[in-house]
């Protein structure tokens, strides 16, 4: 029988699943399977947790869908004060969306509104989405981007240090000078909004930041007035150990883009800025 479902996506397995409790998922057959894909970075508390499936039926018996621009829902300042709590220093304003790729296409609109200007600089190996401004900001691999040419404008690509490398000085101190480069060459400070980064990359390879070369970014955004844009949604919520990965560098972004692990495999997204 010939399927209606689009082939879009690839499949690395062929398991056809029919619920999921904790780490487990169970087959239409019957068949129990341990889980070690976590819905890509989503499932942060499992699948189907009894809490989150309890606030869920409670909240479709309340309220589906809200228009913010209609209705202030009781819940949405609470969220955001929580938020405030466990989110770096300085960060302190809230906007809610549905998607990892929604929130950082979000997180560049508003670096662009707050400075007025164009650019915005991305690392090699990047992933931030597969809509049309983040697969531009994508540089993981060819297959996101391949056949959507011309992708938005405005995007530069600096270099990522290669981890395999073995004077990871010397490779941090080459990547810097990368980025300076490109900041005298293609995109002056003056036109550059911000830079975005995942401080563990996240298609490219699950790569953590060195700490100097994370560092040497923050301090080329404060002496120019870029803005400094953390993307967790694969690496926040507890992933790396802290609640956020720019916490083991001790740095505060100016936005960070949250997803995926905030809900538990709710479609839910969050862009966290400083006042």
């Amino acid at each position: 029988m010939s399927s209606h479902l689009s082939d879009v996506w690839f499949s690395v397995t062929p398991l056809q699943v029919a619920s999921g409790t904790g780490c487990w998922v169970t087959t239409t057959d019957g068949v129990e399977y341990l889980d070690f894909a976590g819905g890509i970075a989503v499932n942060s508390t499992g699948h189907s947790h009894p809490k989150v499936a309890a606030a869920i039926a409670e909240q479709a018996t309340r309220f589906i869908h809200a228009q913010v621009n209609v209705y202030k829902h009781d819940l949405l300042e609470p969220l955001a004060t929580k938020l405030a709590e466990i989110t770096p220093n300085g960060i302190e304003k809230f906007f809610f969306a549905n998607s990892g790729a929604e929130i950082t296409e979000a997180s560049v609109k508003l670096a662009k509104q707050a400075t007025k200007r164009p650019h915005v600089i991305v690392f090699s190996g990047s992933f931030h989405g597969r809509t049309h401004m983040a697969m531009a900001m994508t540089t993981s691999k060819t297959g996101y981007r391949a056949g959507h040419s011309p992708l938005p404008s405005g995007v530069f690509m600096a270099p990522y240090p290669d981890p395999l490398a073995e004077d990871q000085d010397a490779e941090v101190a080459c990547a810097l000078k990368g980025l300076d480069h490109l900041l005298k060459s293609m995109t002056a400070p003056d036109e550059t909004a911000a830079m975005i980064l995942e401080p563990v990359l996240g298609e490219g390879g699950y790569v953590p930041a060195p700490a100097a070369f994370i560092h040497g970014l923050v301090e080329r955004c404060r002496a120019h007035g870029i803005l400094f844009i953390a993307d967790e949604v694969q690496s926040g919520f507890g992933r790396t150990g802290k609640m956020f990965a720019v916490e083991h560098y001790g740095i505060e972004p100016d936005i960070i883009c949250m997803a995926k692990g905030i809900a538990s495999g709710f479609p839910f997204a969050a862009l966290g800025t400083t006042d």
